[in-house]
């Protein structure tokens, strides 16, 4: 039998223990009052810095000033020989370098060469490992349509347009593209409020979504109720050009006009007021404004009758055409290389500079055109027609060009510029 005695003492301790656990319980705080601790930040484990090369600068100085010199500067740069001759980098391109905060040492060298090419060169411990980083794209199509308003061209139709979600540069791209592919048969200053345009082209696209690169597949202009259709067209034998709906070529024997998307400032007139002579007289050509030093251009095959100084023409090139077209580009700040009389020269070749020599009051081109020997107005003149598509081609022509104007009818009548998804995902490499 237990002792009672012993039995007593194990309740009276049991008691206690039991006590002490209920007095030695802890709390449960209230998360609200509960202490926090601040945001931690850590400190960056590398420096960066760019640098842009400037006109005179070299990729040698620029490293030298961030402290990379002697024999490091020497594995660098025979790492970037790998791709390209460091002395054959231009104005403009961007250096970055990259270094470990701790040491203060080089870590990595960036250099970009365009806005699709970076050489990269990582520091090791045998020496510089370099790659080229190149931007990736997607070939993908985009659509637009919209009509002039009143008061504003079909550039600011396109590059101003609120509703576009592609970059101004893009869309101005694409007005400049237009321009070169109507330029034989349209004159985009005289287009009028109410006009109209559709348009689909495919495009590389980066990321950021410029284009690297694009081509317009098919376009329409409807300029006082004509329509004027263009339509990419080309095959395997090196056939390429843009055509009408008839398979008629644009491109003619003329250029309409000698310079880029042309501003005229002064008309064809039989009896013009003279700013400087100030007189009535007529004016035989066309000005057109631009900004002095922009290009001049051959507006068809000929031969140089004339380069030299003439009277109020100032600087002034003649060129000789077939079919007894002729024509004159005055006021050139200066002539191209090699403009003298007898050089053969073709269709868009360099030939002289716009400027205000002779009787001018501002930079401008005068531009004539001339049918034997009469001066005749370029904005109104019939141009000779470039050569049609016929046989095979124009079979397969006939078979595209369905394709493409359905193409047109997705344009819709939106006015803003839409990306439509992408047509070929794609991705594309190059410098």
């Amino acid at each position: 039998m237990a002792n009672p005695m012993k039995i007593a003492t194990l309740a009276v301790i049991a008691v206690f223990s039991v006590g002490a656990m209920a007095v030695s319980r802890p709390e449960v705080e209230d998360p609200a009052s509960a202490m926090s601790l601040g945001v931690l930040y850590a400190a960056p484990v590398e420096d960066v810095e760019t640098h842009i090369i400037g006109s005179g600068e070299t990729l040698n100085g620029v490293l030298a000033q961030a402290e990379i010199t002697g024999q490091e500067l020497s594995e660098l740069l025979l790492g970037m020989r790998q791709h390209m001759d460091p002395r054959r980098l231009s104005a403009g391109a961007e250096v970055t370098v990259r270094r470990w905060s701790e040491t203060h040492s080089a870590r990595s060298v960036e250099v970009r060469l365009n806005r699709d090419t970076t050489v990269k060169l990582a520091r090791l411990e045998y020496g510089w490992e370099s790659n080229v980083m190149v931007t990736p794209t997607v070939i993908d199509t985009v659509f637009a349509s919209g009509s002039i308003q009143s008061g504003r061209s079909l550039y600011e139709a396109l590059v101003m347009d609120e509703n576009s979600k592609l970059p101004p540069e893009e869309r101005q791209g694409l007005v400049w593209a237009l321009a070169e592919i109507f330029e034989y048969k349209l004159d985009f200053g005289e287009m009028h409020p109410g006009d109209s345009y559709r348009i689909a082209y495919e495009r590389e696209a980066r990321p950021d979504n410029t284009a690297r690169g694009r081509r317009i597949l098919a376009a329409e202009i409807v300029t006082d109720h004509r329509p004027f259709t263009a339509i990419y067209f080309d095959n395997a034998a090196g056939t390429r050009g843009y055509y009408d709906a008839k398979g008629r070529a644009l491109r003619a024997g003329f250029s309409r006009y000698p310079v880029a998307y042309p501003r005229i400032t002064s008309r064809f007139n039989s009896a013009r007021y003279h700013p400087i002579l100030g007189i009535y007289r007529a004016h035989l050509g066309v000005d057109l404004g631009a900004r002095s030093g922009t290009h001049v251009n051959a507006s068809a095959n000929g031969t140089v009758t004339f380069a030299g100084r003439n009277a109020g023409y100032g600087n002034m090139i003649e060129i000789r055409h077939a079919n007894g077209y002729s024509t004159r580009y005055a006021h050139l700040s200066r002539f191209a290389a090699g403009m003298r009389r007898g050089k053969q020269v073709s269709q868009k070749d360099l030939i002289g500079y716009v400027g205000m020599t002779g009787l001018a009051t501002a930079p401008h081109l005068h531009y004539e055109l001339r049918k034997n020997s009469r001066a005749i107005d370029v904005r109104t003149a019939k141009l000779p027609d470039g050569e049609s598509l016929g046989g095979q081609n124009a079979v397969a022509f006939r078979a595209l060009s369905g394709t493409r104007m359905s193409m047109l009818d997705r344009a819709g009548s939106s006015s803003a510029l839409a990306h439509e998804g992408t047509k070929d995902a794609r991705q594309r490499g190059g410098l």
